[in-house]
């Protein structure tokens, strides 16, 4: 017999509702939906390039260099291969749920056990900062999706997972199995994310929150996964060379990112420090016995004792939010912070009525200011969406799933007619290391104009074809994204950068990227407008492409042309 209870009891797990938000989303991406345009946007070119490379059999890290982890972009080919015509910029965000939900459905299962009300106040957040495909920073005073920093939000969110299962899940081969594999995925996603995910977990460890045994389950489940990814053609020796690349590119950075990050963040920054100190100045007689029993017996108790504090739970979790935004800056920092907080106010009632206020205000200005940004961000693009323009685009696929203003739509329309017409305007800017405007990526019109001019040039490309009866089996472009090879079903060249900024990631030509280079078929050159990065890209390729034939597809494409091609006119 059925219990009559059951159709109740479903909507009250926190299970119930995250399968629901699931299937929501699956919905969603089976729906024909256009997305309003933000800055930056064609950063969500990069998952289109890698996906594309992996569906024929190239490796991340291995084949093709890559701003980030390999798991970012196999997340998404899954997610793309299930739903095809999914809005690229939704597929991608929703991607990191692939690792995610599975981690954080294991620990809100084993937290909704004890206390039903603490697993919704963990998965509530969870859901809210999986779903926003927005970011704290603004860039523009029109709302918008932003396409750019999206590994970055993922790398947020499962810093998130990992330090609910840290605070709520009790020590065990559960908490040690979900460490490691939210650590695995952080690895593979982002490296400052691992590191400031290890900052944490040592943290854990030295607070008692790990049995030795456990901890050694968690290393070797980690390292067997390392291991096993290893033997795929050496794919974690070349993600750790990659990474060593990279950050000899961008040491000079360090400095100015900490500044930057406590400009931007100084709202949670001041607000979480301050909270830090109060409660360590409420502790602190507490703090003094415990270094005192430490000094007596210098036992692992004593110091899981003297460490497992709130204020040192929240202290360690902002110092590695304050690293990870050195790199990540202005995404959805510092949500990891909600479990620490969360456990700070349900332990609030052995306080003062007067010392509760106090803790609770701040810990309202340490966590309010990042969940309005986001979700308001998001509401903002939602509500205007419905009254925007999409995209006059047909050959680029879910690419053109896009929209924005009417007059920054008739804006973008011109503009390519305007940089056709104007040159060496733009040329004399470039080679001054100066853009046509000051934050021309951030613009909207720009990158509306770009998707614009890439369905002219695909469009121009298959004329090409046709008119001379070949097919481009290869193709590469000499700018910052290169979305041609998945919009054409093509291949791409390995050893290549993918999301090229000459200034951070690409650096000298080597042989093995000259020999790709030489044997790809067609490679495109965009002249509208001229810029210093466009500029710098041709230079860094310029003995590969020192033989190419010059083929003008329109006023804005060049088509570099392997010089043993043949075309119609010619004689075989």
């Amino acid at each position: 017999m059925s219990d009559p209870s059951t159709p109740y009891r479903l909507p009250r797990s926190p299970l119930s509702w995250l399968a629901l938000v699931l299937l929501i989303i699956c919905a969603l991406l089976l729906l024909p939906l256009h997305v309003p345009i933000g800055p930056m946007y064609w950063d969500t070119y990069i998952y289109l390039d890698a996906a594309q490379r992996i569906a024929l059999g190239q490796i991340p890290a291995v084949d093709f260099l890559a701003p980030v982890g390999a798991l970012e972009y196999y997340q998404f080919y899954w997610l793309q291969t299930v739903f095809p015509a999914g809005q690229p910029t939704l597929l991608a965000q929703w991607s990191v749920l692939v690792a995610a939900a599975p981690l954080m459905a294991i620990t809100i299962a084993a937290i909704g056990k004890r206390d039903r009300t603490t697993a919704f106040a963990l998965l509530i957040p969870f859901i809210v900062f999986a779903l926003c495909p927005t970011n704290t920073q603004t860039f523009h005073s029109y709302p918008g999706v932003n396409g750019f920093g999206i590994y970055n939000r993922h790398t947020s969110l499962l810093l998130y997972v990992l330090t609910s299962a840290l605070v709520y899940l009790p020590s065990g081969r559960r908490l040690a199995i979900v460490a490691a594999l939210t650590m695995l995925a952080l690895f593979l996603t982002k490296i400052t994310g691992f590191l400031a995910g290890g900052l944490i977990g040592l943290f854990a460890i030295l607070a008692g929150r790990f049995k030795w045994r456990h901890v050694l389950l968690a290393a070797c489940i980690f390292a067997l996964a390392l291991l096993l990814l290893e033997l795929n053609h050496g794919m974690i020796s070349s993600y750790l060379k990659s990474i060593a690349e990279l950050v000899g590119k961008n040491e000079g950075l360090l400095l100015s990112r900490f500044l930057t990050v406590f400009s931007i963040k100084l709202d949670v920054i001041l607000a979480g420090a301050i909270l830090v100190l109060y409660l360590f100045w409420l502790d602190r007689v507490s703090v003094i016995e415990g270094i005192r029993e430490f000094r007596r017996a210098p036992t692992t108790r004593s110091i899981s004792s003297l460490l497992d504090r709130d204020w040192q739970w929240i202290g360690v979790m902002l110092v590695a939010g304050i690293f990870l935004e050195t790199q990540n800056t202005g995404s959805q920092e510092f949500i990891f912070l909600w479990p620490a907080l969360l456990k700070l106010l349900l332990n609030g009632s052995v306080l003062t009525w007067n010392r509760r206020l106090v803790v609770y205000c701040l810990v309202a200005f340490t966590a309010i200011p990042t969940v309005t940004k986001v979700v308001h961000g998001t509401l903002r693009f939602v509500a205007i969406a419905p009254t925007y323009v999409p995209a006059p685009v047909t050959d680029v696929k879910t690419m053109g799933d896009v929209s924005t203003r009417r007059d920054v739509m008739d804006r973008a329309e011109l503009l390519e007619t305007h940089y056709a017409e104007n040159p060496q305007t733009y040329r004399q800017l470039a080679e001054q290391a100066q853009l046509p405007s000051w934050q021309l990526y951030s613009e909207l019109d720009y990158q509306m104009y770009w998707i614009i001019s890439a369905d002219r040039v695909v469009k121009a490309i298959k004329q090409f074809e046709n008119a001379n009866g070949i097919q481009l089996n290869s193709l590469m472009t000499l700018d910052f994204v290169n979305p041609f090879p998945w919009i054409l079903d093509r291949d791409a060249p390995r050893n290549i950068q993918i999301g090229a900024d000459p200034f951070r990631t690409v650096g000298d030509l080597t042989a093995a990227e000259e020999q790709s280079i030489r044997a790809t078929d067609g490679v495109l050159r965009p002249s509208c407008p001229v810029t210093s990065a466009r500029l710098l890209l041709q230079h860094v390729y310029e003995k590969a492409l020192a033989d190419r034939r010059v083929v003008k597809l329109n006023e804005c494409w060049d088509l570099l042309l392997r010089p043993d091609i043949k075309l119609a006119d010619e004689p075989s």
